[in-house]
């Protein structure tokens, strides 16, 4: 028999597998540890609240198991129609994971959004794993007092003190996950890393640098939607629009001279080749929607209302 129909009656590989939701409230490191256990800038980071909007399942594959992770937006109350979709993403989540890792960062004093993520995961009524996060930077009594918190609500759970931009701590967390999830069919491809496009990460990318550039307010009410996407010997030529709320937050963007959009493209243009591997050329675009995060429909053209 040739190699390709060997293939197809060959029995599908097996291990310790399942799908696993990374919870908790926004700013505790969600994304920073999937991205290092993935080894792949997948999900954007930065220091500022809501930075995920939407639920991104990442692959994670060795020897012995196979793990789908779902990154998903922090938890906090719902004031507009984005907050609400983010909170739908997180409880969609919660039906769709077979194990619920809760990240905590002990050196914030637990507060109303630990209390709706606590809640949350106490009605799903799931394997919960607590991960005190930040070891490097809490002391044992802050990392008690979250981790009493918690137990209000999940007396049973286990937990574990860990440092998410550490190797060392993600590999003990994987180890320890191993042991908590079951023996199955792999239900992915050993090559496949997530199930987002190429364009929904470089948008993402394309954001985080909106993030990390600008004021602490304005990039949260900006969205980024891709025009055009043309490739070439030379590389990749890509469009987008900057959507923006108010009309008076283009000056800002733009900055002096153009010093702003220029640093945000060149930034852009930086994370985006890393992640393609490839020459960007990138084309910014800014547009004025007023209240987008309060319009549902328009939510929907942005993926972000399912």
């Amino acid at each position: 028999m040739s190699n390709k129909v060997n293939d197809i009656f060959a029995a599908p590989e097996r291990g310790r597998t399942g799908c696993v939701a990374l919870l908790g409230r926004p700013n505790t490191g969600k994304s920073t540890l999937l991205n290092n256990i993935l080894g792949c800038h997948l999900a954007a980071v930065s220091d500022k609240p809501q930075t995920t909007r939407k639920r991104l399942l990442g692959i994670y594959n060795d020897e012995q198991a196979q793990i789908a992770f779902l990154d998903t937006p922090g938890v906090h109350k719902a004031k507009l129609a984005l907050n609400e979709a983010m909170l739908k993403s997180v409880e969609q989540v919660l039906q769709e994971a077979d194990l619920l890792l809760c990240l905590i960062d002990p050196s914030r004093a637990p507060g109303e959004e630990d209390m709706l993520c606590a809640e949350m995961l106490q009605q799903a009524n799931k394997p919960c794993l607590l991960l005190l996060n930040k070891k490097d930077l809490t002391s044992p009594e802050e990392r008690e007092i979250s981790l009493n918190f918690y137990r209000q609500f999940l007396p049973e759970a286990a937990y574990m003190n860990m440092q998410a931009t550490d190797e060392e701590s993600c590999n003990g967390l994987l180890e320890k996950l191993k042991s908590m999830l079951p023996e199955d069919v792999f239900l992915f491809d050993r090559e496949d890393l997530s199930d987002a496009t190429e364009r929904d990460i470089v948008a993402e990318l394309l954001r985080e640098a909106l993030l990390e550039e600008l004021q602490q307010e304005i990039p949260h009410s900006m969205a980024v939607k891709l025009q055009s996407w043309q490739e070439s010997d030379k590389g990749v030529a890509i469009s987008a629009d900057l959507i923006l709320e108010r009309e008076s937050h283009k000056a800002i963007v733009i900055g002096r001279q153009g010093s702003m959009i220029k640093k945000i493209r060149r930034a852009a243009v930086r994370k985006i080749g890393a992640f393609l591997q490839r020459r960007v050329k990138l084309t910014l675009f800014l547009k004025v929607v007023p209240n987008w995060r309060k319009q549902k429909q328009f939510l929907q053209e942005l993926q972000l209302w399912n």
